[in-house]
């Protein structure tokens, strides 16, 4: 049978592949939306496809076997016993004592091809698939006791044993050597280039943690050009692992309140009053203090959390305007919407059913190249945006990949030019004509500006002159609690301070029509 031409197979086999991920899963995740368009599209007999890999994680291990079943699939190699392969014996103790058997320690290890998805990408997955069990083959024959467990995309992982960590080091440096010996397959030859990380089975008696583990050695040993690393606890402490552990945490904080919303305000230049606010997301551990916000964004965005965190963002910023109402302030707020989301129909209609419960404006703030994604998805999705009355912002004008053929598709309302412009207004010549030239452009397509980074006097003034309309930064303002802001807001004395600026400080109170 020519699986090539029988999709349903495909299909079948790719569910199977499927099944344990969806199994482990406690919610579906985001990824869902991206598996089921893959399998309509093998459906209908497309070949080639695949699902966009991740950095890290469980999620990204399960994605790589998809693609790898898929490719062999396709070129008639698929191995059904590795569909939903059993544990090697020594992949099985790690869940009864994770540690040693008599005086040897287990530890798991993680092997990589370097440049390997180069190599895919010019040989084709079915001599790639091949490379990776040859590699493999020669894994359990130069380290005694070596046992593989999962192949993925790119990867090898196998478990072995030793006395000592020193033996354990000697022995994957020793094995290198013939790991990398030339390789020969269907007339191509390889001169391969390997690095392993791995973990001691000590630390943990989960698999994926120890695997995780031994990934983040294997990525330093890639970024220091050496083969051989330990998961030690200085690399167990870099970003790759921290930042497991956060997204791990994150449905708790949640929860817990942890995380919480600040608004930075947006002064009007000609009135000086402020009738619209930026909400921007703060999570504080109590363990650890505050977490960098763009870290644990770009976090949520690659774990699929990014959903829910957008959508408790709006139902929270329309508490909390109803909230401002109350204490005499009618604000608009403007909310930050991930480009991962802005092509998602059923997020889109989410969003415009919280935002059904306001008692004033709700913007949304994107970012100029949110839609090359999926532009078609995106723009309908913005249009149907602005017509339930949310107005839209271009976000960090000018520091990404303008696209002008974007810009004048995007029915947006505002554009904001990026802070690395405006701080460079009083002691750069070009940064003062870039500035202008924005905020022409943006009148000429009938948006207001708004200038980000806003942090001095001088900045202010020269601001207006340009006729800038709307301007937000640290001498404004830095990003205030709810309480804080109606307190700013009432602060009579911040009127004078920034209405000095302007016509001797006769301006209206803040937030007051």
């Amino acid at each position: 049978m020519d699986w090539t031409t029988h999709p349903l197979l495909i299909l079948l086999a790719a569910i199977c592949v499927l099944a344990g991920w969806l199994s482990l899963r406690r919610r579906a995740p985001v990824h869902i939306d991206a598996i089921d368009a893959a399998l309509a599209r093998i459906r209908n007999g497309e070949t080639g496809v695949r699902l966009e890999p991740l950095a890290w994680g469980r999620d990204a291990r399960m994605i790589s076997r998809f693609n790898a079943a898929l490719a062999e699939i396709e070129a008639g190699c698929f191995d059904w016993d590795r569909a939903t392969p059993e544990d090697s014996a020594m992949f099985k103790d790690l869940r009864k004592d994770g540690v040693s058997s008599g005086t040897l320690i287990t530890y798991v290890a993680v092997a990589e091809i370097d440049r390997f998805t180069t190599l895919r990408q010019s040989t084709g997955y079915r001599i790639a698939n091949l490379l990776l069990a040859q590699l493999g083959q020669r894994i359990t024959a130069a380290i005694a006791t070596a046992e593989l467990g999962r192949i993925g995309r790119t990867t090898i992982e196998f478990a072995f044993k030793a006395e000592t960590l020193g033996e354990a080091q000697m022995r994957l440096m020793s094995a290198i050597q013939s790991l990398e010996q030339r390789l020969v397959i269907d007339d191509y030859s390889f001169d391969l280039s390997v690095a392993i990380g791995f973990a001691d089975a000590g630390k943990s008696s989960i698999r994926d943690e120890l695997v995780d583990q031994a990934a983040a050695a294997l990525t330093a040993a890639q970024a220091e050009r050496v083969k051989v690393c330990f998961a030690d606890a200085a690399i167990l402490n870099q970003n790759s692992l921290v930042d497991l552990e956060l997204m791990r945490a994150f449905p708790v904080a949640l929860a817990a309140g942890q995380i919480d919303l600040h608004y930075q305000p947006k002064l009007e230049s000609r009135t000086n009053i402020i009738k619209s606010v930026e909400a921007l997301v703060r999570w504080h551990r109590p363990e650890s203090g505050l977490v960098a916000t763009d870290r644990f964004i770009a976090l949520a965005e690659e774990t699929g959390a990014i959903r829910e965190l957008t959508e408790w963002v709006i139902a929270r910023a329309v508490r909390d305007q109803k909230a401002l109402q109350v204490q005499g302030h009618e604000i608009e707020i403007y909310v930050n919407i991930s480009g991962q989301l802005l092509p998602d129909r059923d997020f889109a209609h989410a969003a415009l059913d919280i935002v059904q419960d306001a008692c004033g404006k709700i913007g949304f703030e994107i970012t100029e190249t949110a839609v090359i994604g999926d532009p078609d998805a995106a723009l309908a999705n913005l249009h149907e945006f602005t017509n339930a009355g949310i107005r839209i912002a271009i976000d960090d004008y000018g520091s990404g990949l303008s696209s002008l053929a974007y810009l004048k598709q995007l029915p947006a309302h505002e554009l904001k030019i990026d802070r690395m412009f405006v701080s460079g207004l009083t002691d750069s010549h070009r940064d003062p004509l870039l500035v202008r030239s924005s905020i022409d452009l943006a009148h000429a397509l009938e948006m207001e500006v708004t200038a980000e980074g806003v942090d001095d006097a001088m900045a202010l003034s020269l601001l207006r002159i340009m006729g800038c309309d709307l301007l937000q930064g640290y001498f404004i303002s830095p990003p205030l609690p709810l309480d804080s802001l109606v307190a700013f807001l009432n602060d009579e004395e911040q009127v004078k301070r920034l209405g000095g600026q302007g016509d001797g400080g006769q301006w209206p109170l803040f937030g007051k029509a």
